[in-house]
C-alpha cells in the first residue's frame, strides 16, 4: 500500500512541474471567418441538409446557411434568420413565446421547433463599445430576461446604429434569475472581446 501512495506522490510531483508549451495559433488566427464557415458547413453537411429540408417543408424555402451550434442550424431567407432546432427534443428547454416577442422573434408552427427573427446586419463583436453593452443589458433587464452564454460570437455590433444585438436565441435565453451572470459575461466581453 505504501508503494502505491509513493507512486501517486511521484506522479503528482511530475504534474506540478509540467509546463505546457505555448501553442502556435498563428495559422488558426490567419484563417478568414468565411473560410471557417465553409469548413464547418462541409463537416456538418448532413445536419445542414436536414435543416434546409425541414425549413422548406414549413415555409417553402430552404435558406442559405449562416451557422450552427449545439442546438440548431441557422439559415437566412431574405431579411430573416430561421433557427431550426435539430438537436433540441424538449421544447421546455427553449424560450417561451412571450420571451421571443420581447426579442422580436417568434416560433413557426412546426413539428420541429423553428424560431424566426429579423436578420441583423453588423460585424461580430470584438470588445469595447461599453455604452452599447450597457444599453443591451438595460433592455434585457427591462424584459426580465437574461442570456446565459453571452460571448463575442453571440453578439453583432451595428456601427451605424451603435447597437449590440444578441443573435444566438435559443436555450440560453432565461428569466432574470441569471441576469447577474449575464452582466459578468458582458464585462468580460467588453474588456477582452
Amino acid at each position: 500500500n505504501q508503494s502505491f501512495f509513493s507512486e501517486i506522490e511521484l506522479c503528482f510531483d511530475e504534474v506540478k512541474e509540467f509546463t505546457p508549451k505555448p501553442a502556435d495559433l498563428s495559422l488558426v488566427a490567419s484563417i478568414s471567418p468565411s473560410y471557417l464557415t465553409k469548413i464547418q458547413e462541409e463537416f456538418h453537411k448532413d445536419r445542414i441538409i436536414q435543416a434546409k429540408f425541414v425549413l422548406s417543408q414549413n415555409i417553402g424555402y430552404n435558406g442559405t446557411y449562416v451557422g450552427l451550434g449545439s442546438e440548431g442550424v441557422s439559415l437566412r431567407v431574405d431579411g430573416n434568420i430561421f433557427k431550426v432546432f435539430d438537436l433540441v427534443h424538449d421544447r421546455r428547454m427553449l424560450p417561451s413565446e412571450e420571451s421571443l416577442r420581447f426579442l422580436n422573434a417568434s416560433y413557426i408552427d412546426s413539428d420541429t421547433p423553428i424560431i424566426t427573427r429579423k436578420y441583423y446586419p453588423g460585424v461580430t463583436y470584438r470588445g469595447g463599445h461599453s455604452y452599447a453593452m450597457i444599453k443591451l443589458l438595460r433592455t434585457w433587464r427591462s424584459y426580465g430576461l437574461s442570456h446565459t452564454n453571452l460571448t463575442p460570437d453571440t453578439l453583432v455590433y451595428d456601427e451605424n446604429m451603435q447597437t449590440l444585438t444578441v443573435v444566438d436565441i435559443g436555450r440560453d435565453v432565461k428569466g432574470s434569475q441569471s441576469f447577474n451572470d449575464m452582466c459578468k459575461r458582458a464585462y468580460l466581453c467588453v474588456q477582452f472581446g
